[in-house]
């Protein structure tokens, strides 16, 4: 019986996760521009991040708000569908700052920024909303969530976040000028060991200064690249060879 209802919740699982458009097909296209922060932007540490994922929209909120669940009940915690709990990764930038949620509108203040979400009595923000989803190579498909070896996904987000990294990076580069860096690994450390496309490398480098990644978009606007590979680590880009996404040579 406990395998039959896992196979049935896996069945139930892929019925309710929606497949997203290319950027071409919904006709999605930002400025590279570095949408602005707050002069008196206050990054926070990292901490253990106590995330839901939406199945149907792949909206992602994470516990916080007026009644936010305990980390000690997290373990047993248990989302019915269409939520689950989104992956548990090691990160790997050392700072964040939440400007906004997705939905909230541009010109908020305090408590507006922040859209809560209620469910199964805890409150839960509002953090991220997928709009697209992208192949390297390009012309040729893989799976979303696990690329094969030589592929990867970009998924282009609404996220109004800046991330800070320092002391060094795990960078990845497509040799026309676009560049990304690794924020999060499924594994306990990151690899190096990658199987890319023709022309991109990834190495480690040392960082003269703290690097902060902005949301792009310009004014109003939310833009994040998550490039993600065949061993399930994620990366943010972090500059773009054109001046509008998606008309960069990288895609």
């Amino acid at each position: 019986m406990r395998y039959l209802l896992g196979g049935l919740w896996l069945i139930l699982s892929l019925a309710c996760t929606p497949s997203l458009p290319t950027p071409e097909a919904i006709d999605l296209r930002f400025a590279t521009t570095p949408s602005p922060l707050p002069a008196e932007l206050v990054f926070r540490e990292i901490g253990f991040a106590q995330e839901l994922i939406n199945l149907r929209d792949l909206t992602v909120v994470i516990s916080g708000g007026d009644r936010p669940l305990p980390r000690a009940e997290w373990d047993l915690f248990k989302p019915r569908l269409p939520w689950t709990k989104n992956l548990d990764r090691h990160l790997l930038f050392e700072a964040t700052a939440l400007l906004r949620s997705p939905s909230a509108p541009a010109d908020c203040a305090g408590e507006a920024c922040l859209s809560l979400v209620t469910y199964q009595d805890y409150t839960w923000i509002e953090l991220a909303k997928p709009l697209a989803v992208s192949f390297i190579p390009a012309g040729e498909t893989t799976d979303m969530l696990k690329p094969d070896p030589g592929h990867l996904v970009v998924k282009t987000i609404e996220k109004c976040q800046a991330v800070r990294f320092s002391g060094h990076i795990y960078r990845l580069s497509d040799g026309q000028g676009n560049l990304y860096a690794m924020h999060a690994s499924e594994a306990p450390e990151p690899s190096l060991d990658v199987t890319l496309p023709p022309g991109w490398v990834l190495e480690r480098v040392e960082l003269p200064e703290p690097l902060v990644i902005p949301p792009f978009g310009g004014e109003g606007h939310c833009y994040h690249n998550i490039l993600g590979d065949h061993l399930g680590q994620g990366y943010h880009q972090y500059q773009f060879a054109g001046t509008t996404w998606p008309d960069t040579p990288a895609l």
